[in-house]
C-alpha cells in the first residue's frame, strides 16, 4: 500500500478524536432525518389509545362503528402505500433530502384535520393524509441514511429508524395517559415542524448528487459528513464508477438478472415483516388488553412500549457486529414463541377459570421486545442496502408500497381473522408465518454487514467492475478525481 493510500485509508487512522468529530455531523444528520421515524411510530401508536375513546356512545358525531374502526386503524397503511409510490419518483427527481421535507406537508395537514375533526370523514381523511406522509418518509429515511453513512456504522445508523419509531410510539402511549385524542393530534405537529426545518439545514445524499453529475456538491457533502481526513477521493471514485457501470433502470429491469434476486429478497423480507402481525398488535394493543380483562389498559400499553424501546436500544450496538441474519433469526424465534403464547392465553381464557392475565402481558412484551431486535428495522435496512443507486428510488417505492399495502390488509382484516380463526387462531397464524421466515432468512438472505453499497451490488453481479481508484495523478483522471483535485485546490487557495 502506498503512503498516499495509507494516508487516506479509514482503517489507518489512529486518531479516535478526529473519527469522533467526523461522526458527530453524520450522527446529527441521521438523527434529524430519523425524526420522520419518530412521527411514524407516533402515527402507528395513535389509533391504539384513540379507538377506545371513539367507540363509546359519548363520542357523539365522532362515534366509530365497527367498520369505521377498521378503516380508522388501517387507512394509515393504505395512505402510506400511496405515499411510498409517489415518494420513489420524488426521491429520484428531487433528491432524498427534498423528499423528506415534502413529506411533512401531508403529515401536518392530516394531523390538523384529525385535531379539529367534527365528523367521522374528517378522521378518516386525516388518517389517510398522515399515512401519505408516513409512506414518503418511511421510503426516504433508510435510503438517505444508507447513502450518507460509512460501511462500519451503516447498520447502527439505520437502526436509529427503529429506535425513533419506538420512542415515537412510547411518547404517544405516555401522552395518551395524560391527554385526550385531540391533543395527541396537535402535539404530533411539533416533530413534523422540527423535521422540515432541520432537513433544510442538512446536505443532500452524495450518491444522489453523483447520479445527477453534481460531483463538486457531492465532494462538499462527503467532506461535511465524513470529515476532511476521510478518503473522499477513493469513496467518490467508487461511487462514480459503480454509477457509470450500472445501466439506466426501468420497471422491467427489476425482473431481470441481476436485479431480480435482490429485489425479490427485499420484497420477501417486507412481507414477512407484516405477517409477524406487528401492525395488528400496534393498532389494537389497547383494545386487545381491554378484551384480555385489563382495566388500566393504557398503562399496560405504555409499559409494553417502554420495553420495546429498551429492546431497540439493546439491539443498536449489535447490528454491525452480529450482522443482519443472526438478529433476524433471533428476532423471528422470539416472535414465534410470543405469538404462540398469546394464542395460548386466549385459548385458556375461554376454556379454564384460571386467572392468566399475566400471560397476556408477557406475550405482548416479549413480542415487542423481539420484534424490536430485528424485524422492526432490518427489512428497511436491507431494502436500502441490496439495491443499486439507480434502482433504489423506483424499487424501494414498489417495495415500500407492497409493505404498507400488506400492512393495510393485515390490520383491516384482523377483526375478520379473529372471527374466522378465533383470537388464538389469528396469533398462531402469525407464529406460523414467522416460522416460515426463519427458513427463508437462513437459506436465501446474504449478509451485508461491513460491506459498502457498491460491494453489495457487485455480489449480485460479479461481472460488474469496480475500478480500483488510481491515487497517482495522470491524464486519465476520472470525473470524481478531477472534481476532487479542483475541490482540494479551491480549499487550499481559500
Amino acid at each position: 500500500m502506498s503512503l498516499l493510500e495509507d494516508e487516506y485509508s479509514y482503517k489507518s487512522s489512529s486518531n479516535n478524536g478526529k473519527h469522533l468529530c467526523r461522526s458527530i455531523k453524520l450522527y446529527f444528520a441521521s438523527f434529524i432525518a430519523c425524526i420522520a421515524s419518530f412521527v411514524v411510530g407516533y402515527s402507528l401508536q395513535y389509533s391504539s389509545p384513540t379507538i377506545p375513546q371513539l367507540t363509546i356512545p359519548s363520542a357523539g358525531n365522532l362515534y366509530l362503528s365497527s367498520g369505521n374502526t377498521s378503516l380508522f386503524a388501517s387507512l394509515l397503511a393504505i395512505g402510506a402505500a400511496g405515499g411510498a409510490l409517489i415518494g420513489g419518483k420524488i426521491s429520484d427527481q428531487l433528491g432524498r433530502r427534498s423528499t423528506l421535507i415534502l413529506s411533512s406537508i401531508p403529515s401536518m395537514a392530516g394531523w390538523l384535520l384529525i385535531a379539529y375533526a367534527t365528523a367521522v370523514w374528517h378522521l378518516l381523511v386525516g388518517r389517510t393524509l398522515c399515512g401519505i406522509g408516513v409512506g414518503i418518509s418511511s421510503l426516504a429515511v433508510p435510503i438517505y441514511l444508507a447513502e450518507i453513512s460509512t460501511p462500519d456504522i451503516r447498520g447502527s445508523l439505520l437502526f436509529l429508524t427503529s429506535l425513533l419509531i419506538a420512542i415515537g410510539s412510547l411518547s404517544c402511549a405516555a401522552l395518551s395517559v395524560l391527554v385526550k385524542w385531540r391533543y395527541l393530534a396537535v402535539i404530533a405537529g411539533i416533530p413534523i415542524l422540527v423535521l422540515a426545518i432541520g432537513m433544510i439545514l442538512l446536505p443532500e445524499s452524495p450518491r444522489f448528487l453523483v447520479s445527477q453529475g453534481r460531483l463538486k456538491e457531492a465532494i462538499d457533502c462527503l467532506r461535511w459528513l465524513h470529515g476532511d481526513e476521510a478518503n473522499i477521493y477513493v469513496e467518490l471514485t467508487e461511487i462514480e464508477e459503480m454509477h457509470k457501470n450500472t445501466p439506466t433502470m426501468d420497471l422491467c429491469e427489476l425482473f431481470r438478472p441481476p436485479l431480480v434476486k435482490p429485489f425479490m429478497i427485499a420484497i420477501a423480507c417486507m412481507l414477512f415483516q407484516q405477517f409477524t402481525g406487528f401492525n395488528a398488535i400496534y393498532y389494537y394493543c389497547t383494545s386487545i388488553f381491554n378484551q384480555a380483562g385489563f382495566k388500566d389498559s393504557l398503562i399496560v400499553n405504555l409499559i409494553a412500549n417502554a420495553v420495546q424501546l429498551f429492546a431497540t436500544i439493546l439491539a443498536v450496538p449489535f447490528i454491525d457486529r452480529a450482522g443482519r441474519k443472526i438478529l433476524l433469526m433471533i428476532s423471528g424465534a422470539g416472535i414465534v414463541i410470543s405469538c404462540g403464547l398469546f394464542g395460548l392465553f386466549f385459548q385458556l381464557k375461554e376454556s379454564t377459570p384460571l386467572k392468566l392475565d399475566w400471560l397476556a402481558i408477557v406475550s405482548v412484551v416479549l413480542f415487542l421486545m423481539f420484534f424490536a431486535l430485528g424485524w422492526s428495522a432490518i427489512p428497511w435496512l436491507l431494502m436500502s442496502e441490496l439495491l443499486p443507486t439507480k434502482a433504489r428510488g423506483i424499487a424501494s417505492s414498489l417495495i415500500a408500497c407492497l409493505n404498507w399495502t400488506s400492512g393495510f390488509l393485515v390490520v383491516f382484516f384482523f377483526i375478520d381473522i379473529e372471527k374466522g380463526l378465533t383470537k388464538q387462531g389469528g396469533f398462531w397464524l402469525f407464529a406460523g408465518c414467522t416460522l416460515a421466515s426463519e427458513f427463508f432468512i437462513y437459506y436465501y438472505l446474504p449478509e451485508t454487514k461491513g460491506k459498502t453499497l457498491e460491494q453489495i451490488q457487485q455480489s449480485f453481479d460479479p461481472d460488474l467492475p469496480i475500478e480500483e481508484p488510481h491515487l497517482s495523478y495522470g491524464s486519465d483522471l476520472t470525473g470524481g478525481q478531477r472534481a476532487f483535485d479542483k475541490s482540494q485546490s479551491w480549499s487550499i487557495n481559500r
